[in-house]
Parts: structure tokens; C-alpha cells; sequence
């Protein structure tokens, strides 16, 4: 479930259920009239308690306080979105009364006119929009961060949420319920994405937090699902809760802020929290003061709050900028920015106030009509720095006054910015000094102390071998002479020449005149000798990285050439292991069913000879025939030996800790040691693929052979442990021990050969030989073979 969850497919096909939710829904709003009623029963009275200005009721002359007396020509009590919601939408007539009037006032509701009746809603659509367009690009630029798949969720929750408002004020089909249950799951989110991101912040305040917000969110959708059946009545309360719960996750995100904002050091988490905390706060503020507080504490309703939506878009849009760029501007910088031009527009609005009201423009001095100026001047300055920027970009991008206005020192500093973003554009950073400069071309040469150089031209330069020639003679003639910056003759193609020198080389950079042909300045020289010696070091800097990276590729390419030819061998081992193991078997198998059979024959032709001189056991015959039996045996005996030694039928038949016990009891009847056998995870009903058993066997009878032969303690330990992906398998003696370093030479001094071919059969299976001694201490066998992805059968 969680591989599915992370995905790709659930994004858009949670991009698609919004899509077409909001085109659903908007196209039934459209078609339906806003009445903008909330209704109260007093004593039995349906009375006004609000009337939406933007609502077809208010500018029909319906006020707070007059008695709604029908609805569609009945009781306003048995209309169902008045039982339920306590709001009269979707109603086609409304009779009322006003306080202190006789009689009753019809009102008739228009439908079915295409219509939005405010911009609030207009925003609102945009906004959702916003909201779900930048969630999706951000996770689309960074589908696998975690962060960026929160934000994909927040934004989403919140655009859903912002589309369906038009809908649920309309009291469309399950607009009312959608939107609180997806407006409940917004703090959650919300809480969660600012308590991992900048920095991840697993605080017991963030830990209760998520906790309690999850039980609200819970609580909320409980409460919708009760209210819209019937089964409560707290419309206003439900409404009141859910704004109270977002902006406390807003509370609690902007507290997480600031606590990273609060750390020390100069991080660029702290500067990507300041931005956030910045955004957060420009989108919300207005938006919360103007709008949720009003509608929370049943203050009267601010008229022309639309433009406080406005705001909002900048919360979507720090979020996912803030996400997908890597590099940021001065989150402090921004903030003196903003702050002042915040302070700037107020003075000018409260300014613009007063001079409307005289001009006679506002009919009263009030907070309403200082709020619509206030968004007016906001939009017009922003508009103005909006288009003044974008002639000025592109003035700059046509050269139209860019170079004779704009400060060589100012163009050098963002020049050197620029430069720290192309160290790995090795072609770029010559052609983006000589464009920022604003010259006709340039022209690098550089030679190292080792005899190699480096020789790059852009521009005119680049098209013209002759004056590349021409310079380089010039530079070869004296390149050590005077450092710095040099002058050149006015009929030359370049107008400077910049020496610079180094332990290990010597450099000269020619700019080319000025496409405006004004002159650099002298105080303007130091600044390039600056920048133009950091070219220098980059570029030498990059060429070296290159050279070393191409160097990096051959030992690549030889070390795979190297690993092919270990696979092959390895390859070549395992198979001829396997045949050797063939041979063993067709060898054993062969003696079984030859010689042996024969031995046994003869045995039993002896024993019916010895049966037939039973009472001449002490004459000639007798002694022959007894001596010939005994023979026999020791060949039959022999005989089973061998052929157990090149196949125990014992491990095919009855597995790897059975055989192991059989050879342990075999080689203590024979010989005068001790073995201990431990197994864990194992047993004797536990089965393995036929060549781990075989490749573990021989191991452990190679390590007895070995311990035998070398140790003089007569105790010998084995360990076999089946682990979940591996067979571990160790021998164990106290014996003379050896060297261990001297393995890798044994092949080429023929001793201890029974080791090399151990080694090579377990790593032909992917395994691994690890060899633990020290001369008169003992020696430690251990081989650990994988079993993962072979399979296991246990014998019933």
C-alpha cells in the first residue's frame, strides 16, 4: 500500500479528481444565483441573522433582522437547506418583513443566468487553481523528496477546499461537506509539512500537535457527516470550528518558523524559513484580520475584502519556489524590501485617502474606504515595478544603454556570482566574462610549468586565427614581464592584456574593445585583473578536474575489463568444480556397482568356503581361506571409504547436518580426535539447494582433513548457522596454526592447495572464506555461502 501510495500514479489521478471536481461544480455554480441568507429560528421566527452585500437577497432589500415569512411558497422551516445549514439557497421566490411592517414583500431569485456575484469568488477559483498547478510543478521538479510531495497534498487540500467555497455558499450537492472535510485536513498537513522542512523538527510540541489536529480533523468530518443528516444543529458553531482549527495549524507553522529562524549560524535552511515565514505571513495576515477573524467573533462583515484574496496567491507561490530552486535570494534582504514597501504604501494610501475624501470621491473616512485604497496603491506600485523591471531586462538583453549606465565594479561582482554557477561549464565561463564585460571577444592562453597549456578564444577572436596568432606571439615574447593589466595599442584587436602568474603558471587574458568603444577606465582595472585571474584558476581548475576524470574513466574501464575477466574465471572455476564433481560421482557410483559388487561377491563365496571348512580351521586351507575373508573385507571397507569420500550418498539423501554427523563418527572411530558439532537455525529436516550443500560439505571435510593433519590437540569444533540470507559454516582447532597472508602465494609454492580450491568453490557461489590464525594458537575456518533467492525445502 505505501509503494503504491508513493508513486507517481496517485498524483495525477489526485490532479484529475480536482480537475474535475472544480469544472463539475463551477459549471452547476454558474447556472445558480448566490442568495446569501443565514437564517435563525426565534420562537418559532425565521430571522435574518446575515445577508450576504454580494447576495441576490441584500441587493434585493432583504436586511439583517427582517423575518423571512415563506420560501418557494412555503414555511421556511420545511425548506432543507434552512433545516440543515440554516441558509436559504437555491430558492426561486422569498417573501419577508421588515421590523415593524405589516404585511410581506415577494422577492423573485433569477436562476439559470451564467454569473459569479463578487470577485471574492473569481480570486477564489484563481487561487484553487494556483494552488493545485505550483503543488503539482513542485512535485513534478523533485518527485522523489519528500517534502515536495507534502507540499503537493497541502496545496491540493487547500485548492480544493478554495473551489468548492463558491460552490458550498451555494449549497450545492455535498459542496458544504467536501469543503469542511477537506478544510479539516489542512492544518494536519500543514503542521506536518513545516515540521520537516527547512528543517525536520521532532519536537514534543510538534509530535502533540499533529496528534490533536488529527483528532479534530476527525472530529470535524464526524461533525459534517451529523449536521448534514440532520442529526445536529450547529451550522454557525461547524463553521466557527474549522476556521478556527486552519488558522491554529497556521500558528503552529509560523512557530516553526521562526524557531529555525532563531538558530544560529548562517545555514540556508534559515534563509529558506525567513522566505517561508515571509510568504506565509504576506498570504494569510490580510486574509485572517479582514475576512476569518469578522466571521469567527461575529464582528459586522468588512464590505470589499475581495482584494485581501490577492494576498493569498503569494502563499502557493513562496511554497513552491522555496522547493524547487536550490538557490535563493537573502530572505533579509526581502524582508527590509517588503517591509518598507509596505510601510511606503501606506503612507501613500493614507495619504490618497484624505485627498479622495475631499475630492469627494469617499463619502466617509472609514476602514472600508482605506482598505480599497490601500489595495488599489498596492496593485498599481506593484504593477509599475512589474513593467519598469521588464523594460529594464530588456534594454539590458538588446544593449540599448546597458553598458555606458551600468558600473564596471557592479558587473564584475555579478559576474563573479555567475562564475561560481559555471565551474563544471568548462566552454561557458570565457564566453560569459566577454559577454558581461560587454567586449567584442576574448582570448586565454595558459601554460603550466609541466609544459602543457591551455588556449581559449570567444568572440571575434574565435572567428579569426590571424589576431589569435598575432596575440600569442605578443604574449610569448614576455610572459613574465609586467604583471597586471597592460594596455595595447588602439590599432590592435584587443585593447587590454592581463598578465597573471602562479607557482606552477603564467597567464595572459586579452579583452577585446568595447562594443560602445569607450575606453575602460584605470579605476576600473584592478576589478578586472580580479576577475580575470579568478578565469584563469577556474578554468585551469576545470581542465585539470578533467584531466583527472578522464583518468578516473580509463581505471573504470580497466577495472571492468578486470572484473569481466575475474567473472569469466570464476565462471570457468565453478564449472569445472562441477564436473570434477561429476567425475566423482560417475566414479563412485561406477565403483559401487563394479568393483564393490564383486568384492561383496567374492566375500560371500569366501564365507560359504569357510562354512564348507568349518572343522579344517587349523589346517592350511582354513588359514588361507581366513586370511583371503579378512582381505576381503578391508577391500569392501576400502572400497565403501572411497566411495564415500568422492559422493556421500548420505547428503543426498538425507541433507547437510546428517552427512556432517556421519563423517564426524566415521573420523572418530578411525582417528583419536574429539569433534563438537553446533547448529543453529538448522536441523537435520532442513534442506538446501543441492550445490550449497555440496560446496558446504566439502568445506568441512577439508577443514577436518586440515585440522587433522596439522593440529595436536585432538578436539576439533564445527558451527553451521542457517541466517536468513546466508549459511555460515565454521571449523575450528587449537592446533599449530599458520600464516594467513601466505594464502594468496600457496598456488605458486603447491602447498595447501586443499584451502585455494576451498576458497575458489565458495566464491564460485558468491561466497565468502574467512582464515583467522596465528602460529601456535590455532586456526579459525569460517565460510559464509548466500542463500537468499534459493530456495529452502525441509524433508516431511
Amino acid at each position: 500500500m505505501r509503494k503504491v501510495l508513493s508513486g507517481r500514479p496517485p498524483y495525477y489521478l489526485a490532479s484529475a479528481v480536482f480537475l474535475l471536481i472544480s469544472v463539475i461544480y463551477l459549471g452547476v455554480m454558474l447556472d445558480r444565483a448566490y442568495v446569501g441568507l443565514e437564517l435563525a429560528d426565534v420562537n418559532g421566527r425565521w430571522i435574518v441573522v446575515g445577508s450576504d452585500p454580494n447576495g441576490a437577497a441584500y441587493k434585493a432589500g432583504v436586511r439583517v433582522g427582517d423575518r423571512i415569512l415563506e420560501i418557494n411558497q412555503k414555511d421556511p422551516g420545511a425548506y432543507g437547506d434552512v433545516r440543515t445549514w440554516n441558509e436559504a439557497e437555491g430558492i426561486t421566490t422569498l417573501k419577508f418583513r421588515g421590523p415593524g411592517q405589516s404585511g410581506g414583500r415577494v422577492v423573485k431569485v433569477q436562476q439559470g443566468a451564467v454569473r459569479l456575484e463578487s470577485l471574492s469568488e473569481i480570486f477564489m477559483i484563481i487561487l484553487g487553481y494556483l494552488f493545485a498547478n505550483l503543488g503539482l510543478l513542485a512535485w513534478l521538479r523533485r518527485p522523489l523528496w519528500g517534502p515536495a510531495r507534502l507540499l503537493f497534498w497541502l496545496n491540493w487540500s487547500i485548492a480544493l477546499a478554495l473551489v468548492l467555497a463558491p460552490a458550498s455558499g451555494r449549497d450545492l450537492l455535498f459542496a458544504r461537506e467536501f469543503e469542511y472535510i477537506t478544510l479539516s485536513f489542512v492544518p494536519v498537513l500543514m503542521t506536518k509539512f513545516f515540521s520537516v522542512f527547512p528543517v525536520e523538527r521532532e519536537t514534543r510540541i510538534n509530535r502533540y500537535a499533529g496528534r490533536v489536529l488529527i483528532c479534530v480533523s476527525i472530529a470535524i468530518v464526524t461533525l459534517t457527516v451529523l449536521q448534514s443528516a440532520g442529526v445536529l444543529q450547529a451550522a454557525a458553531w461547524l463553521r466557527k470550528f474549522a476556521l478556527a482549527t486552519v488558522l491554529t495549524g497556521i500558528l503552529i507553522s509560523l512557530g516553526n518558523l521562526a524557531a529555525i529562524r532563531r538558530l544560529p549560524g548562517r545555514t540556508p535552511e534559515k534563509n529558506q524559513a525567513g522566505i517561508l515565514l515571509l510568504g506565509t505571513v504576506i498570504g494569510f495576515l490580510p486574509f485572517t484580520l479582514l475576512t476569518a477573524l469578522p466571521l469567527m467573533c461575529n464582528f459586522p462583515p468588512i464590505e470589499n475584502t475581495e482584494l485581501s484574496y490577492l494576498f493569498v496567491a503569494a502563499v502557493p507561490i513562496t511554497w513552491s519556489y522555496v522547493i524547487v530552486k536550490r538557490y535563493l535570494p537573502d530572505s533579509r534582504r526581502l524582508m527590509r524590501r517588503v517591509c518598507s514597501f509596505s510601510l511606503a504604501v501606506a503612507v501613500v494610501s493614507f495619504v490618497l485617502t484624505y485627498a479622495f475624501f475631499f475630492a469627494g470621491v469617499l463619502k466617509s473616512l472609514d476602514l472600508e474606504g482605506f482598505l480599497a485604497v490601500f489595495s488599489l496603491t498596492t496593485v498599481v506600485s506593484l504593477s509599475f515595478t512589474g513593467v519598469r523591471l521588464t523594460f529594464a531586462e530588456l534594454f539590458k538583453r538588446l544593449g540599448f544603454l546597458a553598458v555606458e549606465q551600468e558600473g564596471v565594479d557592479q558587473r564584475v561582482s555579478q559576474l563573479n556570482e555567475r562564475l561560481v554557477s559555471l565551474r563544471e561549464e568548462e566552454d561557458r565561463i570565457l564566453e560569459e566574462v566577454a559577454t558581461s564585460l560587454g567586449v567584442e571577444g576574448a582570448l586565454l592562453i595558459v601554460e603550466n610549468a609541466d609544459g602543457r597549456g591551455l588556449k581559449k578564444a570567444v568572440g571575434r577572436f574565435l572567428a579569426r586565427p590571424d589576431e589569435q596568432t598575432m596575440l600569442e606571439r605578443y604574449f610569448q615574447t614576455d610572459k613574465r614581464g609586467q604583471l597586471g593589466t597592460t594596455r595595447l595599442p588602439e590599432d590592435w584587436p584587443a585593447e587590454i592584456c592581463i598578465r597573471v602568474a602562479g607557482k606552477d603558471f603564467v597567464s595572459g587574458t586579452f579583452l577585446g574593445h568595447r562594443y560602445s568603444r569607450i575606453k575602460f577606465q584605470g579605476q576600473e582595472l584592478p576589478s578586472l585583473t580580479l576577475i580575470c585571474g579568478q578565469t584563469v584558476r577556474q578554468l585551469s581548475s576545470a581542465q585539470a578536474i578533467e584531466e583527472l576524470s578522464q583518468e578516473i574513466r580509463n581505471m573504470v574501464q580497466r577495472s571492468e575489463i578486470y572484473e569481466r575477466k575475474i567473472r569469466r574465471l570464476r565462471g570457468i572455476t565453478g564449472s569445472l568444480f562441477k564436473n570434477v564433481e561429476q567425475e566423482r560421482k560417475t566414479i563412485a557410483r561406477d565403483l559401487h556397482d563394479g568393483p564393490l559388487q564383486l568384492a561383496l561377491d567374492l566375500s560371500r563365496w569366501l564365507d560359504e568356503l569357510a562354512d564348507h571348512f568349518a572343522d579344517g580351521e587349523e589346517s592350511c586351507h582354513g588359514k588361507a581361506i581366513a586370511h583371503m575373508r579378512e582381505v576381503s573385507q578391508n577391500l569392501n571397507f576400502e572400497l565403501r571409504t572411497i566411495c564415500s569420500d568422492l559422493r556421500p550418498p548420505s547428503l543426498t539423501d538425507l541433507g547437510l547436518v546428517y552427512s556432517v554427523r556421519i563423517l564426524c563418527e566415521e573420523k572418530m572411530e578411525s582417528e583419536p580426535f574429539e569433534f563438537s558439532l553446533d547448529c543453529v537455525g538448522i536441523s537435520e529436516k532442513t534442506r538446501l539447494r543441492e550445490e550449497v550443500e555440496l560446496v558446504a560439505y566439502r568445506f568441512l571435510q577439508e577443514g577436518i582433513a586440515n585440522a587433522m593433519r596439522h593440529t595436536g590437540s585432538g578436539k576439533i569444533n564445527l558451527g553451521i548457522e542457517l541466517k536468513e540470507s546466508e549459511l555460515e559454516l565454521v571449523v575450528r582447532d587449537s592446533g599449530k596454526g599458520f600464516d594467513p597472508v601466505r594464502i594468496d602465494d600457496l598456488p605458486l609454492t603447491n602447498e595447501h592447495l586443499g584451502l585455494v580450491g576451498m576458497r575458489e568453490r565458495i566464491e564460485s557461489l558468491g561466497g565468502k572464506l574467512h582464515i583467522c590464525s596465528v602460529p601456535c594458537q590455532g586456526t579459525v575456518l569460517k565460510a559464509c555461502i548466500p542463500t537468499s533467492g534459493r530456495e529452502r525445502k525441509r524433508v516431511v
